[in-house]
């Protein structure tokens, strides 16, 4: 398998979990929950909210694990002995992301993996920061698959 063959199945991969992120995200802006109360009694609006948390950790997934090296690699950077954070870094200078945004989203799913089933407030408070990191990394994905002109 060449470069240009890992950074397609990257992108092929990035480009199906933010197609179902980006329609998940029309759909829950069309009618967001006002609290955890109504979200929780709405079946649709869980559904909804489940495939866009979904989607948003899988493009996250794809973007690190596979994008982040293909696009290094594509660029003939010597990144294998790199730590994720350098290679972040080299991406930040390159103009394909920022790293206190990838850090953000990353303690966003981190938050979203504790359930605090005493805070309601606290509950709900991770899943609308979440809507808005998923929001941040499509915008984010876009601009990357953009630049890298495939």
């Amino acid at each position: 398998m060449t470069i240009a063959d890992v950074l397609e199945t990257a992108l092929w991969e990035a480009d199906r979990h933010i197609a179902t992120l980006a329609s998940a995200w029309r759909d829950w802006q069309a009618a967001p929950a006002a609290s955890l109360l109504l979200l929780e009694s709405d079946p649709n609006k869980l559904r909804i909210l489940d495939q866009l948390l979904f989607r948003f950790t899988k493009l996250q997934d794809v973007m690190g694990l596979r994008l982040v090296p293909a696009t290094l690699a594509a660029l003939a950077e010597p990144y294998e002995d790199w730590a994720m954070i350098d290679r972040l870094n080299r991406l930040e200078k390159l103009g394909f992301m920022r790293v206190d945004d990838w850090l953000s989203w990353r303690e966003t799913r981190n938050r979203l993996a504790h359930e605090y089933p005493d805070d309601p407030e606290t509950r709900f408070a991770a899943i609308e920061s979440a809507v808005v990191a998923a929001a941040e990394l499509a915008d984010t994905y876009r601009a990357w698959r953009s630049k890298l002109k495939l």
